[in-house]
């Protein structure tokens, strides 16, 4: 079976439910609070290995309660996560979710995922041996990302990445990525166009590629998603489903991408597999704990 390593944020999210987001200075009654495990890496790993995937982990936790937790969660699926550190001194990462009639609202406070750095990843090269796939997010520090990708590209190992938290990339950085996944808001980011319809998607998607990725695919949520196959610029649409929570769709949806494409699926094929598990997701709460299993899918 082929091997995806997931580089990236584990995080704790804080998660709460509202009929109604509050305005600047003022209170609102909640509808419910969970504690969930999440964090866009520690996402796309354990749906990875939930959807058949062989998946190793890299990151940091806090020595603290949540640190134990994320670990616990993610090992219970069989993804490795024997490269994990978990820094004593410091707390894991904290994301504070508020959910909205299916939408949400995050703000992240990085902990332990600011300790992701170039030494932590040259200290666990031998994880990236014989491995088949890379696949990153935008919650460790900019300057891992670009080592990473540098690193990849020497031993032509393919990157996939999701530009989440979308920021500002060096230009070096997108000729050395095989696989960009990325929702309409961070399609915007990069292109500089509105992104609300499958015609836009594809018009960002053009630029996209003429920065020398590989392969594109834009997500659109109940719009479906956009992508590259074959000299051609494709739509699938979504699955009709009645949203409640939308937190961990994108991230299962790049999971099941990748899943599928290191499968041998064809593109239209994997874009499929990927819409049909995120329309799971976001049929239930929470991140981890939405997230479908294969047999499920």
């Amino acid at each position: 079976m082929k091997k995806i390593v997931v580089i990236g944020s584990l995080n704790m999210d804080l998660v709460t439910q509202t009929g109604q987001l509050p305005r600047i200075g003022e209170t609102v009654n909640g509808l419910a609070f969970r504690t969930v495990c999440g964090g866009k890496g520690a996402n796309q790993a354990y749906a990875a290995a939930r959807l058949g995937g062989s998946v190793a982990m890299l990151g940091c936790v806090g020595g603290d309660v949540f640190g134990e937790k994320l670990l616990h969660s993610l090992q219970e699926t069989g993804a490795d996560c024997s490269h994990i550190q978990v820094c004593e001194d410091t707390e894991s990462g904290t994301a504070s979710i508020t959910v909205c009639q299916g939408d949400n609202a995050i703000i992240v406070v990085p902990g332990a995922n600011a300790l992701v750095s170039p030494a932590y990843i040259e200290a666990h090269l031998p994880a990236l041996a014989r491995v088949d796939l890379i696949l990153l997010q935008l919650e460790i520090p900019l300057k891992t990302v670009a080592y990473i990708t540098e690193y990849a590209a020497g031993q032509k190992i393919p990157v996939m990445l999701n530009p989440a938290p979308a920021q500002a990339l060096p230009p070096e950085i997108f000729p050395r990525i095989r696989y960009l996944i990325l929702n309409e808001t961070e399609c915007s980011f990069y292109t500089g166009l509105p992104i609300r319809t499958p015609a836009d998607a594809k018009e960002g998607l053009a630029l996209l590629l003429a920065k020398g990725i590989g392969q594109v695919v834009v997500t659109l949520g109940r719009q479906g998603a956009v992508y590259n196959h074959a000299g051609s610029l494709c739509h699938t649409p979504a699955r009709q489903v009645k949203a409640i929570d939308s937190t961990a769709a994108g991230d299962t949806f790049t999971a099941a991408l990748a899943v599928s494409l290191l499968e041998g699926k064809a593109m239209p094929d994997a874009v499929d597999f990927a819409t049909r598990a995120s329309a799971i997701v976001v049929t239930r709460m929470g991140a981890q704990s939405s997230i479908p299993s294969r047999e499920e899918l």
